[in-house]
């Protein structure tokens, strides 16, 4: 995905600010793709030179409202059908899990309750966001429901995956000559 895409997708579903398109991603979009006014401005700009979306009206300081154009909607429906995905993870918590290894026991802990403590802030998050905004409004709203419940699933499953890993590592599996950790099935992490 790339960040015109989701404002293509955004803006088809009614017209939006920049400011009103960078709040709108930070709570249902950001678990899938962040995105800050700095981003934004730059590609509203862009789109609109290529004649993806259109300015639809003016407000108080400056503040622009666009919507995506025919053109805009056509590409968004060529890219979701056709775009080549990346499905490669680039996740910098997990990496340092591989570096455990390196710490004590007591500071592996600390790294990961850390960890659970900002996946439990984003799924907290994400419920108050499910519980505060209509999604019935259009088919963007629904689509952005689909993907939020998919933040919601994946910080539950951190959460959860997080307190068996502290369990694992108070286990001993730090240690030299430790236990392996188990294979599990999920619902032995609840």
């Amino acid at each position: 995905m790339s960040l015109r895409h989701g404002l293509l997708s955004l803006l088809a579903g009614q017209p939006m600010s920049g400011y009103d398109l960078a709040r709108f991603f930070s709570v249902s979009m950001g678990n899938v793709w962040p995105a800050q006014h700095g981003q934004i401005y730059p590609e509203l700009a862009k789109l609109a030179s290529e004649g993806l979306i259109t300015q639809t009206g003016d407000g108080p300081r400056g503040r622009k409202t666009y919507e995506t154009t025919e053109a805009g909607f056509q590409a968004l429906r060529v890219w979701a059908q056709k775009a080549e995905t990346d499905y490669s993870v680039r996740y910098e918590p997990l990496l340092r899990v591989f570096c455990m290894w390196s710490l004590s026991p007591d500071e592996a802990v600390a790294c990961l309750q850390a960890d659970r403590e900002e996946y439990r802030r984003h799924l907290e998050n994400l419920e108050g966001v499910v519980a505060t905004r209509d999604w019935s409004a259009n088919g963007t709203a629904r689509s952005a429901r689909l993907a939020i419940e998919f933040g919601r699933r994946f910080y539950s499953m951190q959460v959860a995956w997080a307190d068996w890993a502290i369990g694992q590592v108070r286990a001993g599996i730090l240690d030299d000559g430790g236990p392996v950790p188990p294979v599990t099935s999920l619902a032995d992490w609840s």
